[in-house]
């Protein structure tokens, strides 16, 4: 049998088994948040202070122990115990062991059920501090390098397939797009991780004239929470922190699948950088996308964490659970290869070249102007689904002749459509076609421009 545990065990006569005690024991997940929680404590202590519950001497006391305390942990000296339960328990009982009945005083009015909600919101918000500036060195290098190749065409392409001829700058802006969004996602859901639960008690509040706003703007949150039954339920900001990261995953696994095919022999439209890349342990021309590939892969779990959480929280009614000690492991997950993945793709675009021969030789072979041309003839009157089956018919009649469509001569044009004339060969050549895109958000040279300075002045705010 195990020791009783001393925060709760007073009306027990029995101890719990090791059985139960391994069961419910979380100290080995949520001990990563011992900064926070000893940030907290001393935060609350001062409030206690302040509302009379603690002397000065008290706090100062619980102050200069917990610090301590911190040190210990920092430099991995400090032993945790899986018999008291959580990282909240080993720090109180080293508290008292440090300082004496002193320790004793400091739960009061508090209940686990704010303090853990309180550590987790904070330990979020210093990690979301660190993926928001990996994102946005990564939004930078995009900008980079999407000025280095305003002038390389490449297919876009729908389907897979080759669709429209673009600026190689237009497709690597469309990936800033898209993690831009990931960033504002992250950045609104800290509005809900800056409201401070602490004060709330276990469920119903807190009777020692706590000032909470105080507390709360002590510990970096900007407002408090408006119902103690909620606050301590409350998993939202758990929720939408793995959601907003498994959008961000899906893009890394998107962006990842594209470089992937571009590195293949059969593109050969990109070289990525040795050191994210592998061999193989028997094929010894090998240089296998490795990185991509486990960022790729590691994306799913990220969407499994997703799953799991909103499992977790569907059928619990309020107030405070013993579910959501399990709310942490997900989360942690996420975070974690959140991190380590935007540090390989920051590696990843910054080290990544480009074949731009190969991507303009694909541009010119095949029917990428086709949409073009069916635009000219709308241009000249035509209406544009007649336009679309005139064009349909040029390529066909194209393909029969294994030529390509600027190969055509004025006089097999003509026999298609006598709506067309000379002017032709101006709409239908890659070149002009990427320059006559010239609507916000198009592929034409000048719209890149725009849109790349518009992202160096979001990055400088």
């Amino acid at each position: 049998m195990a020791k009783k545990n001393p925060s709760w065990g007073g009306r027990f006569t029995k101890k719990p088994s090791l059985a139960a005690q391994k069961f419910s024991s979380s100290v080995e997940t949520d001990k990563v948040l011992y900064a926070q929680d000893i940030a907290g404590s001393i935060a609350y202590a001062e409030a206690l202070t302040n509302a009379k519950v603690l002397s000065k001497n008290e706090f100062k006391k619980i102050k200069s122990g917990l610090n301590k305390i911190k040190k210990k942990i920092d430099s991995g000296k400090f032993k945790w115990s899986s018999e008291l339960e959580d990282v909240h328990m080993n720090i109180e009982s080293a508290l008292e062991k440090e300082i004496g009945v002193t320790a004793k005083k400091l739960h009061t009015g508090r209940s686990r059920n704010d303090q853990v909600v309180t550590d987790f919101k904070l330990f979020l918000l210093f990690q979301n501090e660190e993926i928001e500036k990996l994102l946005k060195k990564l939004m930078l290098s995009l900008v980079k390098k999407a000025e280095e190749e305003l002038h390389t065409l490449m297919p876009g392409f729908t389907h897979l397939q080759n669709a429209q001829p673009v600026s190689l700058a237009h497709y690597l802006m469309s990936w800033h797009e898209m993690i831009k969004r990931d960033l504002l996602r992250l950045e609104n859901g800290k509005e809900q991780l800056k409201i401070s639960p602490l004060g709330s008690g276990a469920l119903s509040g807190n009777r020692f004239n706590i000032d909470r706003n105080k507390l709360a703007k002590k510990l970096g949150f900007t407002s408090v929470t408006k119902n103690s039954i909620d606050a301590v339920s409350d998993r939202d900001f758990a929720l939408e922190q793995v959601f907003n990261l498994s959008i961000l995953s899906i893009h890394f696994s998107r962006i990842c699948e594209e470089l992937i095919i571009w590195s293949s022999s059969q593109f050969n439209y990109v070289q990525l950088p040795e050191e994210l890349c592998t061999g193989s342990s028997i094929m010894p021309q090998k240089k296998n996308p490795d990185m991509a590939e486990l960022v790729r892969g590691g994306s799913a779990k990220t969407l499994g964490n997703l799953m799991t959480l909103l499992s977790l929280m569907k059928n619990q009614p309020l107030a405070y659970n013993r579910d959501n000690q399990e709310d942490k492991k997900p989360v942690f997950d996420t975070v974690e290869f959140s991190i380590e993945a935007l540090t390989i793709m920051n590696e990843m675009i910054d080290g990544v070249s480009f074949n731009r021969d190969q991507m303009l030789a694909d541009v010119y072979d095949d029917f990428l102007t086709a949409t073009d041309l069916a635009e000219y003839l709308v241009i000249k009157g035509v209406p544009f689904r007649e336009a679309h089956e005139i064009t349909g018919q040029a390529v066909k009649y194209a393909e029969d002749k294994d030529i390509l469509l600027f190969e055509m001569s004025l006089k097999e044009f003509k026999k298609i459509s006598s709506k067309i004339s000379s002017d032709v060969f101006d709409y239908i050549d890659p070149i002009d076609s990427v320059q006559s895109k010239t609507s916000i958000g198009g592929t034409a040279l000048k719209q890149i421009k725009k849109e790349i300075s518009q992202a160096k002045n979001f990055l400088k705010k």
